[in-house]
């Protein structure tokens, strides 16, 4: 079995345009059939001759309890293909899926409608969460009816899934994103004055993109978390970051460099003053960020701990 594409996204996201697009490309169309297994149908159909053009066969799978390992393996039987699309239904549980076992190279897009986006992600978070966990692409289109939300959308889908790269679609064709557009804070600037959405996005930010954070005064407020090798120079002022729901909690934080970290006491609240530095990490191999506390006051927890992303 080659390639299986697993197209996720609500109705009328575009999924079936990504499918069409990507049958029609002349890179495409290499050996062997494609089968699309088609668990959605929208307004737009697939032509009967651009299916065989592209030497595909459609099958649709109405029922969330027949897209199971034993009827796929049965459909694939009847088609032999070379390789298989999941147009999938949004709204299924991601979550409990029975693939056949020998798909060993799935290359999951999660496909939205920009303009409505955020009515899902504030009704539906758990499922769109699913359908970002395990994307290698996301695709947004009709992004210039929105394109002022573009980069806040990317953020907080990265909070689930750092591994994802981004397409954002227009009428016009693809839109460049840049990713500094829209930032809460300015990077520009010598100070960073960080709010909650703010410091969020500064620890994701800063790991990709360390070098324009180099020599940034910062300000925030963050929860102590001592390090496990228990240093007294060294510890990780972080947060806890709701994705979907409470019971999906991600941590992000910063390394933060300070004299007294002794001093403090783990999960007590803290503000912090600093200066952003890069160093090499032995452990990971790379460059990454840190904090060198400048100042640094003991508070209260806030009245919300957690920082609600999406």
């Amino acid at each position: 079995m080659g390639t299986v594409y697993f197209v996720n996204g609500f109705l009328e996201a575009g999924k079936t345009t990504f499918i069409k697009e990507l049958i029609g490309r002349e890179s495409f169309r290499i050996s062997g059939k494609t089968l699309i297994l088609l668990c959605e149908e929208g307004d737009l159909e697939y032509e009967e001759k651009e299916l065989e053009d592209s030497d595909s066969i459609l099958e649709v799978i109405n029922e969330e309890e027949d897209f199971n390992e034993e009827n796929i393996m049965e459909i694939e039987k009847k088609y032999r293909p070379e390789r298989v699309i999941v147009e999938y239904n949004g709204m299924w549980d991601r979550k409990n899926l029975e693939l056949p076992w020998y798909w060993d190279d799935i290359m999951e897009i999660a496909v939205f409608d920009a303009s409505t986006f955020k009515l899902y992600s504030d009704n539906m978070r758990p499922l769109l969460a699913e359908q970002v966990r395990q994307a290698e692409l996301v695709i947004f289109y009709k992004a210039d009816e929105v394109r002022d939300r573009l980069a806040s959308y990317m953020r907080n889908i990265k909070a689930i899934n750092n591994r994802a790269a981004f397409v954002f679609r227009g009428k016009e064709g693809d839109i460049i994103l840049d990713p500094d557009e829209n930032l809460p804070y300015d990077i520009n600037g010598d100070a960073l004055e960080l709010d909650e959405e703010g410091f969020a996005v500064a620890c994701m930010d800063s790991l990709e993109r360390y070098e324009l954070y180099e020599g940034k005064k910062v300000h925030f407020k963050a929860c102590v978390y001592k390090m496990k090798d228990g240093s007294d120079l060294e510890f990780v002022a972080g947060r806890k970051i709701m994705t979907c729901c409470e019971a999906d909690l991600t941590f992000l934080g910063i390394i933060c460099g300070y004299p007294k970290a002794y001093e403090l006491e783990n999960r007590e609240w803290v503000e912090i003053y600093g200066i952003m530095r890069v160093r090499f990490d032995d452990i990971l191999h790379r460059d990454i960020p840190v904090c060198r506390i400048t100042e640094l006051k003991k508070i209260a927890p806030p009245d919300n701990e957690i920082i609600t992303l999406i």
